[in-house]
């Protein structure tokens, strides 16, 4: 019986179905297999140079006595640190030449590029202001600890009579040097001068030592700026405060003023000198203000004079605010000097008069100097010797019985 035709075609039907499932299972499959190929990645190689090193300016025109400045970058090339070490020959002698890093500005002989970054370092020469005319050479070497990678640069200086006018910004105090007991605020007046023919907006930033305070603000006005704008050609003036810790040392500290605008820079030192401030203590061991000494006996009562300040105290005395017809020695009776810091034993003699009444009375004793001056009150109890004690109560029991017989013979009659 042979196959109608629904039936075959039906037949065909299917088998057609069947291979284009498998056509697309199969093309589904090399499309993964192309996209698996095609995430595949090359493997890492790093490149020849772990780092480049850029200096912008390698032949300068500078006048006598000038300072050159321009920022040094050093570019990591690979995906990992990079430690680069920089030097310097060929310098002229007497001048000052230099890598330093930024904000705050210190002395660099290395640096530590991360990964794929770059580092900016200040590199300054300061000509002096002997120096003749003509061109001088110095050479920078940039390597990496490896030693893998090393670049070599030189910098040509055309040193003129005539200083070279380089505009930018200019920074000034007419008082650079302040003085002031420690603990206390410092207020410095400093200009800075646009000198370009375009308006600057200029940060402002500060080196001071370690725990010191500096605010930048207006001449005239209280509020602490960080940045001011600068109109061409113009100039502003500013108040820095400066605020000193109360435990520095009495001496000179330096603290460096900033102003940057761009590729613009400028500087000025400013000098705070503190005399340090003096801070007398006084008291006892036990921390009691008080003694007991006997009527007519001379009694040492110990005390101790302290400087707790950061300036010494000169040529200290002492004087006492006393009983009448009483005694009162020191030993010693003067100190030349108490240091910061330094404690001393002094000994208080007191006499009492031999027929001082016993019991309580106030001494005050003062410390005195042209540096400080402290004064304490103390308690003195004053007991009778015993034989006085004996003395006093016969010519007691003596009063009593001549008292006594009065009246008996007043009574007779």
């Amino acid at each position: 019986m042979g196959l109608s035709s629904s039936h075959w075609n039906c037949s065909i039907s299917r088998r057609s179905y069947a291979a284009l499932t498998i056509a697309l299972l199969l093309l589904t499959a090399a499309l993964r297999a192309f996209a698996a190929d095609a995430e595949k990645k090359e493997p890492y190689e790093p490149p020849k140079e772990s780092f480049n090193l850029i200096l912008p300016f390698t032949d300068l025109t500078v006048g006598q006595g000038q300072e050159v400045t321009m920022d040094a970058e050093v570019v990591n090339r690979t995906k990992n640190p990079v430690s680069v070490g920089l030097n310097i020959d060929g310098v002229p002698k007497g001048w000052e030449v230099g890598f330093n890093s930024r904000y705050p500005s210190y002395p660099v002989r290395s640096v530590m590029v991360q990964g794929e970054k770059s580092t900016t370092v200040e590199f300054k020469a300061k000509v002096p202001e002997n120096t003749k005319p003509g061109n001088f050479e110095t050479k920078v070497t940039a390597k990496d600890e490896s030693g893998k990678t090393s670049f070599t640069e030189k910098i040509t200086f055309r040193v003129t009579s005539k200083k070279v006018e380089t505009g930018g910004l200019k920074l000034t105090s007419q008082y650079p040097v302040l003085t002031t007991p420690s603990g206390q605020t410092l207020k410095f007046t400093v200009d800075l001068k646009n000198e370009t023919n375009k308006p600057l907006t200029a940060s402002l930033n500060a080196e001071a030592p370690a725990g010191w305070a500096v605010r930048f603000k207006p001449q005239f006005g209280d509020t602490q700026i960080s940045s001011i704008q600068l109109k061409e050609n113009g100039t502003e003036t500013l108040s820095v405060e400066i605020d000193s810790p109360v435990r520095a040392d009495a001496k000179e500290y330096p603290v460096s003023i900033r102003a940057r605008a761009g590729a613009f820079e400028a500087s000025t030192n400013l000098k705070v000198t503190l005399k340090g401030v003096t801070d007398l203590k006084m008291g006892t061991v036990s921390g009691t203000l008080n003694a007991g000494v006997t009527a007519g006996q001379k009694t040492p009562v110990p005390f101790l004079v302290a400087n707790s300040g950061t300036a010494p105290i000169r040529n200290l005395a002492f004087v006492t605010k006393k009983p009448d017809k009483w005694t009162i020695d020191f030993k010693p009776d003067k100190i030349d000097a108490l240091n910061s810091g330094e404690v001393r034993e002094v000994s208080m003699e007191i006499t009492a008069p031999a027929r001082a009444i016993a019991g309580d009375y106030a001494i005050t004793v003062a410390a005195n100097s042209a540096d400080a001056n402290k004064s304490v009150d103390f308690r003195v109890t004053v007991s009778t010797a015993t034989l006085w004690g004996w003395v006093g109560a016969g010519i007691v029991a003596a009063v009593v019985l001549g008292l006594a017989i009065v009246f008996w013979r007043l009574g007779r009659r």
